[in-house]
């Protein structure tokens, strides 16, 4: 438990710090949401609280990767897989190790798709995964944070991002912002002037001679 809270101790004061401030923001966004587009409260409290959240989860992610480990010098490649795992099932600082890199990108998998339509598939979210985990442990590597860079790690956050988008799957379409109903426009016709007939002055005389003013008689 000490090796767990000298790599990810420094998180909980962050998280604590952090969690108010989305908090905060989660009801303004709403608000100027529901001001500016005309939305109604539910779809502009879930978008906002969605966005807050990825936008908490990315900020505490990003903390995670560039926060060094206190009392480690230097970064570890770990390039073999399966190490990580045997470690994690002998030694429970290694289980929940493994555990945190399985939930790290779990909230991205979750809520991404609900944004996001492009990334409705189980396959572009593990591809995309795969993208920011590759992307998260070289920059751990990089800047000498004094963690571990192993493949293991890469498959656990990838594991963690599609477990996250397969339990959300079926809310994807609950924000969905249905599209206005079309109404279509009203054209004004112009009724044009009756035709007139020219009836002959022969005929006016034969048919209607009896129904005309009585002096014509």
């Amino acid at each position: 438990m000490g090796e767990l809270l000298r790599a990810f101790g420094v998180m909980i004061p962050l998280t604590i710090t952090a969690v108010p401030y989305a908090l905060l923001g989660w009801p303004l966004l709403a608000a100027h949401r529901r001001r500016r587009r005309q939305a109604d409260l539910f779809s502009a409290s879930a978008t906002a609280a969605v966005d807050m959240t990825l936008v908490l989860a990315c900020f505490l992610v990003l903390c995670l990767v560039t926060m060094p480990v206190a009392g480690v010098q230097g970064s570890r490649l770990n390039l073999e897989p399966g190490t990580d795992l045997r470690l994690a099932l002998n030694d429970s600082a290694n289980l929940w190790q493994a555990l945190g890199n399985v939930l790290m990108l779990s909230p991205l998998g979750a809520l991404l798709p609900m944004r996001f339509r492009r990334l409705r598939s189980l396959g572009r979210i593990a591809l995309g995964a795969l993208a920011v985990s590759v992307l998260v442990e070289g920059t751990q590597y990089l800047i000498q944070a004094g963690r571990v860079t192993s493949a293991d790690d890469i498959l656990l956050n990838t594991l963690g991002a599609v477990a996250g988008a397969a339990v959300s799957k079926r809310l994807w379409h609950r924000l969905d912002v249905r599209p206005p109903v079309a109404i279509p426009a009203q054209v004004r016709r112009v009724c044009e002037a009756p035709v007139r007939l020219r009836v002959p002055r022969s005929v006016w005389d034969e048919r209607y001679s009896g129904i005309a003013h009585p002096q014509r008689r």
